[in-house]
């Protein structure tokens, strides 16, 4: 009896999991590696990160532009010699980095470089040493040449391998007491992991990778921490792709398939210019690793009511099985000739059936049923027994 006990509760355990294993796993595969939702998260990503990088453009131009108008930064250019100029730019350069480094807004992109360039785009001098001084810092990047022209504010990506620069670089023009255009002052902040980690950390948290893009390949200039095989992916044909296309539109674009259970997309980098940069990021296109992982504790329930169905159906088998094989035991004894036996058997289901059985023994064996109580007494009232006992002729 315990077996089949057994073998259904484990059977009724064993359909409802597999149902609830097979129901579940196709209701998660839709939210945790939905295609389209991990698009749009790829989307919102760059889109978030573009914006931050675009802020920090805007922020530098403003304290820039702030700046510029103190009297003792805006009369560097006014000095009379080219060694007093070269002497206090480099004073006025030093001081402007160390207020940038206490400023809030520069955390972790301390400015590298403070430049003081004059009309012509010659640099005049820097912070930290008279490098750069007489070079001719528009023909490198013409960025800097039109907002001088124009005496406007403006922000640009400036990397150049022969200079060994690799920075975002925001300016504001140098004015005279007449209002006249004499130069422009530079900052440049480094394009690093560190800065690419910052920008990661502030908006979606997700890997992001700084590209510059050709007609032939991308190149990685810097990455939050991307792995190996994140960066290996980026030179993938269908993340090339996808970033010309988002440096074509100057918008977001996406990988057309999963590289390595990654999704890849690619942004246009906007407040700097035109510029061939493009930000990448690579999103996990599942939110867990495996759906399958996820929904190993309803197994490990399955199998925990499994044990459960074992043991009550061993406890139940032998609150059945027991008083019936006692009975079954006495029945054979009173064949082979007990006819004195009598079952005392208490159980709270079969103790009406056991009861019968030995009224059964009394009437077939002609022995009288006992009517007194455990204390001997008669168990029948004495009007009851009186009217037993009355002859009825």
């Amino acid at each position: 009896m315990r077996s089949k006990i057994i073998a259904v509760n484990a059977g009724i355990v064993i359909v409802i999991a597999i149902l609830t294993y097979v129901l579940l796993q196709t209701s998660l595969r839709e939210v945790v590696a939905n295609p389209a939702e991990r698009k749009k998260e790829v989307a919102q990503a760059l889109r978030a990160a573009t914006a931050q990088l675009a802020l920090d453009a805007l922020r530098m131009e403003r304290w820039l532009e702030h700046g510029a108008n103190n009297e003792s930064t805006s009369n560097v250019l006014g000095l009379g010699t080219p060694e007093a100029r070269s002497e206090a730019a480099t004073a006025e350069a030093n001081r402007l980095r160390d207020a940038a480094v206490s400023e809030p807004m520069f955390a972790k992109m301390a400015p590298s470089l403070v430049l003081f360039v004059d009309a012509q785009g010659v640099a005049v001098g820097r912070n930290g040493s008279a490098l750069m001084r007489g070079e001719q810092i528009t023909k490198d990047y013409p960025s800097l040449a039109d907002a001088i022209k124009s005496g406007t504010t403006g922000s640009a990506i400036w990397i150049n391998k022969q200079r060994q620069e690799q920075m975002l670089a925001s300016y504001a023009p140098l004015r005279s007491d007449s209002g006249a255009v004499v130069g422009a002052l530079v900052i440049g902040t480094p394009l690093s992991d560190e800065r690419l980690t910052r920008t990661s950390d502030l908006t979606s948290g997700q890997t992001l990778m700084f590209a510059l893009i050709d007609d032939s390949n991308v190149s990685i200039i810097a990455d939050s921490a991307a792995s190996s095989d994140e960066l290996k992916a980026a030179a993938d044909p269908s993340v090339v792709a996808a970033a010309r296309q988002a440096r074509s539109s100057r918008g977001v674009a996406s990988a057309d398939v999963a590289l390595q259970d990654r999704l890849y997309g690619a942004a246009a980098v906007d407040g700097y210019g035109k510029t061939d940069a493009v930000l990448i990021a690579a999103l996990p296109s599942s939110l867990v690793g495996s759906v399958s992982g996820l929904l190993w504790p309803v197994l490990a329930i399955a199998g925990l009511g499994l044990v459960l169905v074992v043991v009550g159906g061993v406890l139940l088998g032998n609150y059945i099985s027991a008083p019936i094989s006692e009975l079954e035991d006495g029945l054979l004894a009173i064949i082979n000739g007990q006819s004195d036996l009598r079952f005392q058997l208490e159980h709270p289901e079969l103790g009406g059936l056991v009861f019968r059985i030995n009224s059964l023994l009394n009437a077939m064996m002609g022995v009288a049923e006992d009517t007194t109580d455990e204390q001997g007494r008669p168990s029948q009232g004495p009007s009851a027994q009186g009217f037993q006992d009355q002859d009825p002729g």
